[in-house]
């Protein structure tokens, strides 16, 4: 794995070196074919009496709007689908602050059996600066999580940088945190932006979640570190078709007895073709390599897709993508076993006037969130929120993943683990004055799983968790930089 790791980082730096002087030389044979030319973009549809639409990326700001432009980013790139880039306000960095209290009980699943109160003091950073030729983008939480039970910081940092030259283009992002939770859910309600009380639409979520360490199983709180560094290369082979490149490689490390840290190196090819103004199609290979320092156990998944994507400036856009894959299993557990399955990979972004849903399913496999060695996980996630006045709006938040040992923890145990575990939340905004924002929430989760073979200290047969949640959140006023 080492190995593949080196050569696919020098490949990388000979594309970054040589593709400006590429540039100076090269022609373009296809420029004459009527058939290779670009697709005239279509104007996006705007609501009624609109001269701009809302751009999801930005800060929500006293629902000010800004001009959206098309996306270019490839369907099989690492990006995540979102409804639009920024072309209005394109440099901004944005600071906001926020005060969480919360009471929380739990049927011992997460470590406590009794109500406890819980406080979170937040701070999020936003930065986005963009040019004719690069893109940097930035999003920041940083505080901490204090209670009875269990004092802890919460770090979360995502960035994703972009250069491009005429053919070529380069992105390199990571995405880090520390958490006391798995971010399925965290804090009970959604996340660190359902939490804090901002938009789940607004700032972060640059790079597909997918490609990074898989959480999805919950677990006691106990601290943990996860990491993932993301790069990307991209050449136009014709103004209709491209192919890229990309490489991550992540980790996932418990500060605590009986969980499973792991590994996993990606490499992701594909070549795409605009069919439309708005539809592409591209087809896809992955593989990923997962292993575990106290395991004498490897992992190795290779699939095959076919994807499609469809996308309107502003209000929809919406992928699919799904094929085979094969699982091949090596290790003191397994042997050498070779087992057959399938990969899925959707997620829909949609706007109406009041109202934006994100909607996002997979099937694949993963490292196993901490509890098994390697798992065929299927995830749903969706958030909905609507505007119901010009200082109220209402938010939504569910996700549900399936989780299925590949492996059994013990030699002595030939019997499957299964995991189901779902979260679903509730929450109110009231804008006090732009920027500044009172919000009420409600959540619940639900863990189950078969416990067989269970050595976890996670390994509660069932558990329920409630949590009411109530906070203020302050935002400044966005700072222009040049």
């Amino acid at each position: 794995m080492a190995k593949l790791i080196r050569t696919y980082s020098w490949v990388l730096l000979a594309v970054f070196l040589y593709a400006p002087a590429v540039q100076a030389q090269e022609s373009d044979p296809a420029k004459n074919d009527s058939r290779e030319q670009p697709l005239a973009p279509l104007p996006a549809p705007l609501p009624a009496g609109k001269t701009s639409v809302l751009a999801l990326n930005s800060p929500l700001w006293a629902g000010e709007e800004i001009q959206s432009a098309g996306s270019d980013q490839p369907l099989s790139g690492v990006q995540a689908p979102t409804l639009g880039p920024m072309a209005g306000a394109r440099n901004f960095l944005v600071p906001s602050f926020s005060a969480t209290s919360q009471l929380a009980t739990s049927s011992s699943g997460l470590g406590f059996g009794q109500p406890t109160a819980f406080n979170y003091l937040l701070g999020t950073l936003d930065l986005n600066h963009v040019s004719n030729r690069s893109e940097l983008l930035l999003h920041y939480s940083g505080g901490g999580m204090f209670s009875s039970y269990l004092n802890s910081a919460i770090q979360d940092l995502e960035f994703s940088y972009t250069y491009k030259w005429q053919r070529w283009s380069l992105l390199v992002g990571e995405d880090v945190s520390f958490l006391s939770e798995s971010p399925f859910g965290f804090g009970g309600v959604g996340g660190l932006a359902f939490l804090t009380g901002n938009s789940a639409f607004g700032p972060g979520g640059f790079l597909n979640g997918i490609l990074g360490p898989n959480q999805t199983i919950p677990t006691i709180m106990v601290p943990r570190l996860s990491n993932r560094l993301v790069s990307q290369i991209e050449y136009k082979l014709s103004p209709r078709a491209t192919w890229t490149a990309s490489g991550s490689y992540g980790t996932l490390n418990f500060f605590g007895v009986g969980f499973i840290n792991s590994a996993d190196a990606l490499f992701q090819t594909g070549y795409n073709y605009s069919v439309s103004p708005q539809s592409t199609i591209a087809a896809i290979y992955t593989f990923d390599d997962f292993r575990y320092p106290g395991f004498p156990q490897t992992i190795d998944y290779h699939v095959m897709k076919l994807g499609y994507s469809r996308y309107v400036t502003g209000r929809l856009s919406f992928q699919l993508a799904a094929g085979p894959s094969v699982v091949m299993l090596r290790g003191v557990f397994t042997g050498n076993a070779n087992n057959l399955s399938w990969a899925l990979d959707s997620a829909l972004n949609y706007k109406w006037d009041r109202t934006t849903l994100l909607l996002s399913y997979n099937h694949l496999v993963t490292g196993g969130g901490g509890v098994l060695v390697g798992a065929q996980t299927g995830q749903v996630e969706a958030a909905l929120e609507r505007k119901l006045s010009s200082s109220w709006r209402v938010s939504t938040s569910l996700g549900y993943a399936m989780n299925g040992s590949l492996i059994p923890n013990t030699t002595s145990s030939n019997v499957q683990q299964h995991y189901n575990s779902w979260y679903a939340a509730v929450r109110f905004n009231h804008q006090m004055r732009p920027g500044t924002d009172f919000f009420v929430s409600y959540g619940a989760g639900l863990q189950a799983t078969n416990g067989a073979g269970c050595s976890s200290p996670s390994c509660a047969t069932n558990f329920v968790s409630h949590q009411i949640s109530a906070g203020f959140n302050f935002g400044l006023r966005p700072i222009v930089i040049r």
